[in-house]
């Protein structure tokens, strides 16, 4: 019985990551393209990093002490610093992307995170993979070619970026999987905003890159990196804990829905038919996914 109300809420975990991630893509879009896509990462994170700190400023105003004490900062180290590598590629090639192809072909193309977070837990965790899954792959991958098919050559760069992107953000999930199994994830959550940070603004200094934004951009960015880095990126991490790692990404569909959706009422578009039919051949690929997915044999 504990089990299922686990994987329950698990599941409330990742709906409620969707939609928070839905609205930092439309964010991310309304972001000026004068700004380098780093400059953009850093913003983005260093945002999440300062709201997690206005959270544990409450706690500690209410008498509430933070959940992790400073002492055991140690265990999040490596942690810290794989993802933090990791996110700051996948953010740079989210916001390419998303400049590109837009913000619902973005979103849907991000669902190749369950085709490699399905590979990578079949290949190390011992996840066994079935033939009807197989097939949810295969839909998945087609639905992905017919969204390129449709784009030109300037906008199948922006496609391969997401996808790029995805393989990132799978790869991260696998770490925090294997690595984070008995950490506090909003800590994990708020030490990757703090380690994305560190390594872009370097990055920035160093190459002579860093950018003051407008009033506006801030604005954007910093609750956008909210949204997404932090109240979203820590559910889901939440949420790996709690159900297998592929099952996690590949409820994600519904992402797809609120992008598409807040992109038709914050931007009044709508992608053409022809990426629509690609995206719901992707998202009925991965709720096949979702369906016939085994949990991790122990």
């Amino acid at each position: 019985m504990k089990k299922n109300t686990n994987i329950l809420f698990g599941y409330t975990l990742v709906a409620s990551t969707a939609l928070f991630t839905a609205f930092s893509y439309i964010l991310a879009k309304k972001v000026s393209n004068d700004l380098y896509p780093e400059t953009v990462a850093f913003y983005w994170f260093f945002g999440a990093f300062l709201t997690a700190c206005f959270k544990r400023a409450i706690f500690a105003f209410f008498g509430t002490n933070f959940r992790v004490p400073i002492s055991a900062l140690y265990k999040y180290r490596e942690l810290m610093v794989f993802s933090s590598l990791i996110t700051v590629f996948g953010v740079a090639f989210w916001v390419i992307a998303l400049r590109t192809v837009g913000p619902p072909v973005t979103s849907f193309l991000m669902k190749f995170q369950v085709v490699f977070s399905v590979l990578l837990g079949t290949i190390f965790l011992n996840e066994k993979l079935r033939k009807l899954e197989i097939f949810g792959i295969i839909l998945t991958i087609i639905g992905g070619m017919v969204i390129t098919f449709d784009t030109p050559s300037f906008e199948l760069r922006g496609s391969l970026f997401a996808i790029f992107s995805a393989l990132c953000y799978s790869c991260l999930f696998f770490i925090v999987r294997k690595k984070g199994h008995n950490l506090n994830m909003m800590m994990v959550a708020t030490l990757r905003s703090l380690g994305v940070s560190i390594i872009v603004v370097i990055y920035l200094v160093l190459f002579g890159k860093f950018q003051f934004p407008s009033y506006e951009d801030l604005i954007f960015m910093l609750i956008g990196g909210t949204c997404g880095a932090y109240i979203g990126k820590a559910l889901q991490f939440q949420a790996i804990k709690l159900v297998d790692i592929s099952r996690t990404t590949a409820i994600t569909p519904l992402e797809g829905v609120f992008v598409v959706l807040l992109t038709m009422v914050f931007f009044d578009t709508v992608p053409s038919t022809i990426k629509l039919i690609g995206g719901t051949l992707i998202m009925i690929g991965v709720i096949f996914l979702l369906i016939f997915r085994k949990e991790k044999l122990n």
